[in-house]
């Protein structure tokens, strides 16, 4: 089978993007702030905005490591050190735009986020080097 291009393999890591903003918007829109009174009424672990904003995690993680996967990773630490100081930039942005609709769940959904974006963009400046170098 031969590999997906660059363009194609895009396409599917934004649906599966989109996918993962789509997670978080439901996930805001089932949040309820916790309850500090001490009495759990349901089970933490099965709460739906929890397990959407967990879903939206994990969509968001496996659509950065599928688009690094298409890359030719930079080993020296220069790179890595700036990769990493955008990715934490990123986070932050990320955490703030999300910290209103969804509070503490931000911690869970922000940092995924961040990477998957960081990916894309990394993916999309390939795509489009490959595109202008073939024409």
């Amino acid at each position: 089978m031969a590999p997906l291009s660059l363009g194609l393999r895009l396409l599917g890591l934004l649906s599966g993007m989109a996918l993962a903003l789509t997670l978080a918007v439901v996930a805001a829109h089932y949040y309820a702030p916790p309850n500090l009174n001490g009495a759990s009424h349901s089970d933490l672990w099965l709460e739906r905005d929890f397990c959407f904003a967990a879903a939206s995690s994990l969509v968001a993680v496996g659509v950065g490591l599928l688009a690094g996967r298409a890359l030719a990773h930079v080993r020296v630490f220069g790179a890595v050190l700036v990769r990493t100081l955008v990715w934490f930039g990123l986070t932050i942005v990320v955490g703030a735009a999300w910290a209103g609709p969804v509070s503490l769940l931000a911690l869970l959904i922000a940092p995924s986020h961040a990477f998957a974006l960081l990916r894309l963009v990394a993916l999309g400046r390939a795509w489009r080097a490959e595109r202008l170098w073939r024409a």
